[in-house]
């Protein structure tokens, strides 16, 4: 697939997909594949595998791969499979993105690194990025995730970026109207894609342009208003815009509340398999499963 019919197929709805493990703490392969099949039987328009919702800082090299591989078996050619593949060093990321290329993944989604935070400025990042963009076999996104690693992508960076034939767009899943504001200014003059995270500033955002889709956490449980949210900013029904975005919203405030967990919690409300967090992550009690059933019940109900 060549880079403009990839940017044009990534102005979508994306799940951040959990990775579901089994009793025994391994990679459930079997309920992976249904899971994805589930999500792109409702709307959406392709899925990111190993990203902060997939615990991909939780999985060995061996259970990425794996990952990876049964995910590309269960996507179909016409929906887009993203791979999250940041990790601390440049070296590592390269290796993990090239890994991702062998896999059949259309797409890499590269997080900022973030160990060394106060060494992690702008001359900084724009190195890392263009040392994997250089290197990787298949296109880059740039990611940005403030809320859960505390550095936020210099938009000056974003600006030198834009620039590398191989980088096509990124993912902001910060809140901030301002900072999105400059990532959008940032990449004025270019075909560079924009994919939201956060569920609370999607609607706005997506429709003041500030993005052109999303990635949400939030569509683990509710796919359905994902990709009816960018379905209906794309026709400019503000109404229905507001109407998918205030069911991310809810969703988000209450299954959200009790982060992956309650997002494996929210998918196995749905008839999916969730399976536990691994930790140090704190699993729910049945109290709490119970209360996810019944706001995710509610949520499904007003679909």
């Amino acid at each position: 697939m060549d880079n403009q019919m990839l940017k044009e197929r990534l102005a979508g709805a994306f799940v951040a997909l959990i990775t579901p493990f089994t009793a025994a703490d391994d990679v459930d392969h079997v309920a992976l594949g249904r899971n994805a099949a589930w999500m792109l039987a409702r709307g959406l328009d392709g899925i990111l595998l190993l990203g902060s919702t997939g615990e991909q800082v939780h999985l060995s090299e061996f259970e990425r791969a794996l990952v990876l591989d049964v995910g590309r078996q269960h996507i179909a050619a016409d929906r887009i499979m993203i791979a999250g593949t940041g990790l601390s060093g440049t070296r590592q990321t390269i290796e993990e993105t090239k890994q991702a290329g062998r896999a059949g993944a259309d797409v890499a989604l590269v997080v900022t690194p973030s160990y060394y935070q106060k060494a992690m400025n702008a001359a900084n990042l724009v190195n890392h990025y263009r040392a994997v963009a250089d290197a990787s076999p298949i296109p880059i996104m740039l990611y940005s995730v403030p809320p859960i690693i505390n550095v936020t992508l210099p938009a000056e960076a974003v600006a030198a970026l834009v620039e590398h034939p191989n980088i096509i767009g990124m993912k902001n899943s910060g809140g901030d109207p301002q900072v999105a504001g400059l990532y959008r200014e940032a990449a004025a003059d270019h075909d560079f894609i924009i994919l939201g995270g956060s569920a609370h500033a999607a609607p706005g955002f997506l429709l003041t342009g500030l993005v052109d889709g999303v990635i949400l956490a939030a569509a683990n449980v509710l796919p359905e208003a994902a990709a009816t949210l960018v379905q209906a900013a794309r026709a400019g029904d503000i109404a229905a815009v507001r109407r998918a975005g205030e069911l991310l919203r809810r969703v988000s405030e209450t299954v959200g509340r009790h982060g992956i967990a309650g997002w494996k919690a929210g998918l196995a409300a749905r008839g999916q398999v969730g399976g536990p967090a691994r930790l140090p992550l704190r699993n729910l009690n049945d109290s709490e499963r119970q209360q996810v059933a019944t706001w995710t019940n509610e949520l499904v109900g007003a679909l």
